[in-house]
C-alpha cells in the first residue's frame, strides 16, 4: 500500500522509493523473463548486438513490451500493483503508458552518464516545449526506475524538479561541467535492492553512473496522463498496428493493458 509519506516525498523531493514492488518470491522469474526478452530483442534485431562483446550494443533498447517480445512475468512487473497504485494517485485515474526503456549492462560495462534534466534531452533546453514543461508545478508524467538487480547507479538532486536552475547549476550546464567527475550540490545516491522502484520527476537533475564490476538490469517506465502522452517524445510505439491487436492486449495484465490502450486510442484520434 502506498503511504501518504511516499506521496509527499515524491512531490517535495522529486522522487520516492517503493521497496519490493516485485515480491521476493517472484523476483527470480522476472529476472529470467528479462534476460529472455533481451536475447529475443537481439535475435530479432530490435536491439543491436555488439560485435566485440556479443551482448547489447551500448546499454539500452526501447519498448520491451513490443508484441514480439512481451513476456507475462515482465509485463506483470511493469504494471506491478504498487506502481499502478502510485501512478493512479498522481493522475487521478487517467493513466497512460508513454514508453519504456530497457537497460542492461554486464559487469565489464563502464557507464558514465552526465548530469541532465530529461526535458533538455527531449525537447532542447529553453525550447518552447521545454519551457512549457519547466513551468508546471506538477508535471502530468512520472518516470519509474525499476531495479531488477541491486542498483546503486542512480543519482538525483532533491527538490530540483520544479524550479529553475540555480546560478551555479546554470553555469555547470552552460559550461558542460556535467561529467562523471562532477558532483552537483545536494545530490544523493539512491541505493535500491532488487525488485524495488523509484518514481521520479524527470525534470529533476539526475544521472546514471556504473563502474565495471557490477551488473545492471533496470527498466525506465514513463506513465502519465493521456493528454500529456500526446506530447511525449517516446510514444511512437503506440502507432504500430501490432500493439492494438486483441491477441496481444488480451495477454497483458489488466492494469498495464489499460494504460497501453489509453495511449493507443488517443494517438488514433490525432
Amino acid at each position: 500500500m502506498i503511504t501518504e509519506e511516499q506521496m509527499n516525498a515524491y512531490y517535495r523531493e522529486g522522487y520516492a522509493i517503493l521497496d519490493d514492488v516485485i515480491p521476493p518470491e517472484r523476483l527470480v522469474q522476472v529476472q529470467k523473463s528479462y534476460e529472455e526478452t533481451i536475447e529475443t530483442a537481439l535475435g530479432l534485431g530490435r536491439a543491436k548486438r555488439d560485435g566485440g562483446t556479443g551482448f547489447l550494443q551500448g546499454h539500452r533498447f526501447q519498448n520491451p513490451h513490443h508484441p514480439a517480445l512481451a513476456q507475462r512475468a515482465l509485463m506483470e512487473a511493469l504494471g506491478a500493483p504498487p506502481i499502478m497504485e502510485f501512478v493512479h494517485q498522481i493522475f487521478a485515474g487517467d493513466v497512460a503508458l508513454h514508453g519504456i526503456a530497457a537497460f542492461a549492462m554486464n559487469r565489464e560495462f563502464d557507464y558514465q552518464g552526465s548530469w541532465h534534466r530529461d526535458s533538455y534531452a527531449a525537447w532542447g533546453k529553453d525550447s518552447l516545449e521545454e519551457k512549457r514543461v519547466r513551468l508546471m508545478d506538477k508535471i502530468p508524467a512520472t518516470q519509474i526506475l525499476l531495479a531488477l538487480e541491486d542498483d546503486e547507479c542512480f543519482w538525483f538532486v532533491p527538490r530540483s524538479h520544479n524550479r529553475a536552475n540555480s546560478a551555479e547549476e546554470e553555469a555547470r550546464f552552460a559550461e558542460e561541467r556535467t561529467g562523471v567527475e562532477e558532483i552537483f550540490p545536494g545530490a544523493v545516491q539512491l541505493k535500491l535492492r532488487a525488485g524495488s522502484a523509484v518514481p521520479f520527476d524527470a525534470r529533476g537533475i539526475h544521472r546514471g553512473l556504473k563502474f565495471p564490476g557490477k551488473m545492471r538490469r533496470s527498466l525506465f517506465i514513463v506513465y502519465g496522463t493521456g493528454e500529456e502522452g500526446r506530447h511525449s517524445p517516446i510514444n511512437e510505439w503506440a502507432r504500430e498496428a501490432g500493439y492494438a491487436q486483441e491477441q496481444y492486449l488480451d495477454a497483458l495484465p489488466e492494469a498495464f493493458r489499460r494504460a497501453a490502450e489509453r495511449t493507443i486510442e488517443l494517438l488514433k484520434k490525432d
